[in-house]
């Protein structure tokens, strides 16, 4: 493929150079670019790189902020001013925020810095496969959901198997499947379903610079309903394999593949969860309504999001009998805005984990239906109803 490469110096461009022409894959489109900071953002400006009219782009992160930021407005014009041409960054792995970043100016690769031959062979055998495929350098991206749990025991896992069941029946098999990502601590999706896995969440993490639509997807287990499940691990995951790069290329890789992801990440608090977190266009905070759960909602928000940007909202779960005045004190105490009520349904639950036929798949019940119009809702095809009293949640009278 004709490649071009920007750096943000001459030393770097060359290089890239030395490892695009040792790649032995693409050849160069034309004389390296040094990345000119502030970006300039005018075609007049652009004119050599666009004169070389490459198939792919190689954009080198550097560390300065200022020039990083440049780095990342060229990656966007690109994107938009030449669709058909794939766009790669090269940076540092363990900077998860960074490629998070990268991937959202519209990079389709991350490649880890110092650059390997190898590694860029590799990307541009992808980039090439998905240009024959029509799809240019990237595509667009789908809807990621994410549910946590405030505390072990308030349902995450059953909320995220039943909605992804949920939202698979009102896509229908030909518009693809639905992702169910487990990536609890120990992950137990696999047992809610019945299935066997063969390749589990930790097998993607180690994968994630070789990684491509194909070998994703090879990983994917699915279920008769239509979803496809990408097994949680049976050990818990170490801090580097969590706390790096691995999670966002992987991530982006699954909403650049599939159009919608439910992520089940129970009580998982690390670096992973934060790297779901960011990428999520939904954060679901499952809870019950005991002093215990609404304390550990009110601290995992906290937690997780410092600098309350985060879009969480409350799932409350299983209530239990405890009493709260209204609505909008139970928002107040977590400071989360409640978006759904899971009526209180033990026996059909706990049932069906033990035969691994989740609620969804069995007779129809008022839990059925409440999950079916949460997805309605989270597809915005529904119409949120949260009263602003629940008598038979809260213990007190519905307002007119």
């Amino acid at each position: 493929m004709k490649t071009s490469i920007v750096a943000a110096s001459e030393a770097e461009l060359k290089t890239l150079e030395r490892v695009l022409e040792q790649s032995g894959r693409g050849g160069a489109a034309g004389p390296g670019i040094v990345l000119p900071v502030p970006f300039p953002g005018t075609p007049l400006a652009l004119r050599p790189l666009l004169a070389q009219a490459p198939e792919a782009v190689l954009v080198d992160l550097p560390s300065a902020e200022a020039a990083l930021e440049a780095a990342l407005a060229l990656m966007q014009w690109l994107r938009e001013e030449l669709p058909l041409c794939a766009v790669m960054a090269a940076g540092p792995l363990e900077a998860p925020q960074l490629i998070v970043r990268a991937m959202r100016a519209g990079a389709s690769e991350y490649l880890e810095r110092p650059l390997r031959p190898a590694a860029l062979t590799e990307a541009l055998a992808r980039c090439r496969r998905a240009r024959a495929g029509g799809g240019g350098g990237g595509s667009a991206r789908g809807l990621l959901l994410a549910v946590l749990g405030a505390r072990g025991g308030c349902g995450a896992t059953t909320v995220a198997v039943n909605l992804a069941l949920s939202l698979q029946a009102q896509r229908g098999k030909t518009d693809g499947p639905v992702v169910l990502l487990d990536a609890a601590p120990l992950g137990h999706a696999a047992l809610h379903l019945n299935l066997k896995p063969q390749f589990t969440l930790l097998d993607l993490l180690s994968q994630a610079q070789r990684l491509d639509a194909t070998l994703l997807r090879g990983m994917l287990l699915p279920h008769a309903s239509g979803i496809a499940l990408l097994a949680g691990t049976r050990q818990p995951l170490t801090p580097e394999l969590a706390a790096g790069g691995a999670p966002a290329v992987c991530l982006d890789l699954l909403l650049r593949a599939f159009p919608l992801i439910v992520a089940d990440l129970s009580t998982r608090l690390d670096e992973l969860t934060r790297a779901v977190i960011a990428q999520a266009g939904r954060i679901l905070l499952v809870t019950q309504t005991d002093a215990v759960a609404l304390w550990s909602a009110a601290m995992v928000r906290q937690y997780l999001d410092t600098a309350a940007r985060l879009r969480f909202e409350l799932v409350i779960n299983r209530d239990p009998s405890t009493p709260v005045s209204d609505v909008a004190a139970l928002e107040e105490l977590t400071k989360t805005p409640v978006l759904w009520q899971l009526p209180y349904d033990q026996a059909d639950a706990a049932g069906a984990i033990e035969r691994g036929e989740p609620v969804v798949c069995q007779r129809d019940s008022e839990l059925v239906r409440s999950f079916q119009a949460l997805g309605q809702t989270l597809l915005g095809h529904g119409e949120k109803k949260r009263p602003r009293r629940w008598p038979r949640l809260f213990g007190v009278r519905e307002a007119a």
